[in-house]
C-alpha cells in the first residue's frame, strides 16, 4: 500500500497555486546534507520533490533521537511556521533530494489564499503526529530485547533498499541504534550480533549499513506469529505486500 502524502491530497488546482509561488534551486541536498537544523530560527518550509529525509531530535550529551523519515511528496519545516517557534527538529537527507522551498510570507499567502490547501497541511501534520506517537509506542512498550527488531522493522519500512543481499537501512551505525533505542553502542552492538545470529541480519563490511536478510523471521520474533502475518496495527506490514 503506497504511503499517502500530503501532495496526493492536493487537486490539480491546489498543486498548482503550490508549484506557482515555491522555489526549487538547481542543486538538490546531497546525502548527510543538513536541510533543516534544530533550534534554528523558522523561515521557511519545503516541499519534498523527490528522496528521502531523517528527522531526528538532539538532546543533552550528543544524544539522538530518531523520529521520522520523510518521502517525496511530504512537506517539512512547515510546524514551525505553523506554530512561529524555532526549529524543533533536525532534518537531513538521506539520498540525493530535491526539495520546493516556501518562504514565510509566501506560505502564509498561499495559505490564506486557499483554506482548503491550508485545512491539508493541519491534516498531513495530525496524521504524521499520530503515526509518529504509534511508532513510539509500539518501540518503547516492547521487552528491551525486542526494540531493536521493531525499530529495525519500521527504519526497514520507511527507509529500506532492496538488494540481493536484502533489505538495506544505510546511514545507520550502531551507536545510531543505540542512541535512539537509549541503550547505548554497546548494548545495540550485542542485539544486532544476536540478531545475525538468529540469521535476521546479515553481516556488512559498511560501518553505516545494516541488512535484513529475512523480514518475515524478524517480524515473528519482533510480534509473535499474528503480527507476523500483517495483524493490524503491527510495525511494518506493508513489507510483505
Amino acid at each position: 500500500m503506497r504511503h499517502k502524502t500530503f501532495w496526493d491530497t492536493l487537486d490539480d488546482g491546489e498543486r498548482k497555486a503550490m508549484e506557482r509561488v515555491g522555489r526549487v534551486p538547481r542543486q538538490p541536498f546531497e546525502p548527510g546534507d543538513t536541510i533543516f537544523r534544530q533550534s534554528d530560527n523558522a523561515d521557511r518550509a519545503a516541499l519534498i520533490i523527490s528522496g528521502k529525509c531523517r528527522v531526528l531530535w538532539h538532546g543533552a550529551h550528543d544524544r539522538t533521537t530518531y523520529l521520522a523519515t520523510r518521502r517525496g511528496g511530504e512537506l517539512i519545516g512547515e510546524m514551525g511556521l505553523l506554530d512561529g517557534g524555532p526549529r524543533n527538529a533536525t532534518v537531513m537527507a538521506l539520498t540525493q533530494t530535491y526539495v520546493r522551498w516556501y518562504g514565510l510570507k509566501v506560505f502564509e499567502e498561499v495559505l490564506a489564499e486557499h483554506p482548503e490547501i491550508l485545512r491539508k497541511v493541519l491534516l498531513s501534520v495530525c496524521t504524521r503526529l499520530k503515526e509518529s506517537d504509534h511508532h513510539r509506542i509500539v518501540i518503547a512498550s516492547a521487552p528491551a530485547r525486542l526494540r531493536l527488531s521493531r525499530l529495525l522493522l519500521q527504519l526497514a519500512e520507511v527507509e529500506g533498499v532492496t538488494t540481493a543481499l536484502g533489505i538495506e537501512i544505510r546511514q545507520v551505525t550502531q551507536e545510531d541504534l543505540g542512541d535512539w533505542l537509549g541503550v547505548g553502542r554497546e548494548a545495540a552492538g550485542r542485539q544486532v550480533r544476536e540478531l545475525q545470529r538468529l540469521g535476521f541480519l546479515g553481516g556488512s563490511s559498511a560501518r553505516s549499513r545494516i541488512v535484513v536478510t529475512d523480514v518475515h523471521g524478524l517480524r515473528r520474533h519482533a510480534f509473535g506469529t499474528e503480527a507476523a502475518d500483517g495483524a493490524p496495527g503491527s510495525t511494518g506490514s506493508r513489507l510483505s505486500e
